[in-house]
């Protein structure tokens, strides 16, 4: 008796039966605005000093406080080295700090300071600015 082969889509949350040439479609579609939202919020954070990057890693230390650098590499779907460069600027930046775990030495955790709560706050009007002044008015 001969099986067949389940074949599973390649982007999360589309119809397996759709055809290849629709989930294509669908896949460079979402793609594309993700580029767009990027592109966006940078042209609103970069007045502030602030890159996408280091926004996405203050949201993450708002959402988990005390992160490891491997729990903020997968919150922020960023590659180590890049996420250390964004770390240490903001560190710099005194908007995040680093401490040694109180029970494992070798595990580093980053917080956000008051300075850096501040800032993000300033950075999450903005977007909210920029993402109303996008939307149509009621007339």
């Amino acid at each position: 008796m001969r099986t067949q082969a389940r074949s599973e889509s390649p982007a999360a949350g589309l119809d397996v039966g759709a055809s290849g040439a629709s989930v294509a479609a669908a896949l460079r579609g979402s793609v594309v605005a993700g580029r767009r939202a990027a592109r966006r919020a940078s042209e609103v954070l970069a007045p502030a000093g602030c890159t996408v990057d280091e926004w996405l890693v203050l949201d993450a230390l708002r959402r988990r406080p005390g992160a490891m650098m491997s729990e903020l590499r997968a919150a922020t779907v960023t590659d180590k080295a890049t996420l250390g460069r964004r770390v240490d600027a903001l560190v710099t930046r005194a908007l995040v700090y680093r401490e040694v775990d109180a029970f494992d030495r070798r595990v580093i955790r980053v917080h956000l300071s008051s300075r850096g709560k501040d800032v993000l706050s300033d950075l999450d009007a903005r977007l909210a600015e920029a993402e109303q002044g996008d939307q149509p008015r009621d007339q």
